[in-house]
């Protein structure tokens, strides 16, 4: 036995441990779900199969497709709003002024408090009787005064908005990182040969911040799609579908109506719309990277 083939089987040894785990604790269940999703399984008795029945009803349950336009919704606001906003805190932090450090710190700060905390702070200065409406009757604008969690028309506005109260911090930092290892040499370049602002950023800054771009629209569409915690910590989907997201809409079938089949179904169709989302996202950033 030669010396490349030992390496080879104690390797392979290291790693059969950890490979069992990996499909004990992910492929089995992954393709358990499988066969429950078309099954009508309560989470308890003998699954019943029943075809493509589940996958056929999250067309017509008003929770699932308002989920998901909802969340298409989100993920359209994060990539065109959140997204140009970070990108912007970044160039901003990125200059040198005095308290430099303090503002990074502080637009970084909201990503690391728990959002199950946030959410419930946020719940209580959002009531009709809560700190926000009471700051808006002390400036006179008490005609825009409104139960934000309660209403059907500002429950998922007011929803999206909190969440870019952490995402932009989040996303800023990513930016910030991909703009710190730009090489100066480049705008030292570019300066020289007469060029400014607008033409800095679009022929260098952009090209080169393409792999940051990437990482944080994949992170946006993805973390948008599956965003589960504020609205069902702030509102549980009301008022009605209003702020059902596409996750809480499978919670909700199976931990609430016990269809656990369905709920399977449901989660699999979200798996796969957030692969074939993030498949085509990373295509289209990814021709754009540039080297350095």
């Amino acid at each position: 036995m030669n010396l490349k083939r030992k390496q080879v089987m104690a390797a392979s040894l290291f790693l059969i441990p950890a490979a069992a785990i990996f499909l004990l604790f992910f492929y089995v269940p992954f393709l358990q779900s499988i066969y429950y999703s078309f099954t009508d399984w309560n989470g308890i008795g003998k699954p019943n199969f029943i075809g493509w029945d589940n996958y056929m009803h999250i067309w017509k349950d008003p929770h699932m497709t308002e989920g998901l336009v909802n969340s298409l919704k989100m993920a359209a606001f994060g990539l065109l709003v959140q997204n140009s906003l970070a990108l912007l805190v970044a160039i901003l932090l990125n200059r040198q002024f005095r308290t430099r450090a303090f503002i990074r710190t502080a637009f970084y700060l909201p990503v690391i408090i728990s959002l199950v905390v946030a959410s419930v702070i946020w719940g209580q200065m959002l009531q009709y009787d809560g700190f926000i409406n009471a700051v808006l009757n002390q400036i006179g604008l008490e005609a825009i005064t409104e139960d934000w969690l309660g209403n059907v028309r500002t429950s998922f506005p007011a929803i999206i908005l909190l969440t870019q109260w952490q995402a932009i911090g989040y996303c800023a930092i990513i930016y910030l990182a991909g703009l710190q290892a730009i090489p100066k040499d480049m705008y030292e370049a570019a300066e020289i040969e007469g060029a400014r602002g607008w033409s800095l950023f679009r022929y260098i800054t952009l090209p080169m911040l393409m792999p940051a771009v990437s990482i944080v629209l994949f992170l946006t569409v993805v973390g948008a799609l599956k965003l589960f915690d504020l609205p069902y910590i702030l509102t549980n989907g009301g008022p009605g579908t209003s702020s059902y997201t596409l996750f809480l809409a499978v919670y909700n079938a199976a931990f609430k109506d016990n269809n656990y089949g369905y709920a399977t179904a449901g989660g699999i169709v979200m798996a796969v719309f957030i692969v074939i989302v993030s498949i085509l996202q990373l295509t289209a950033t990814r021709r754009r990277e540039v080297e350095l």
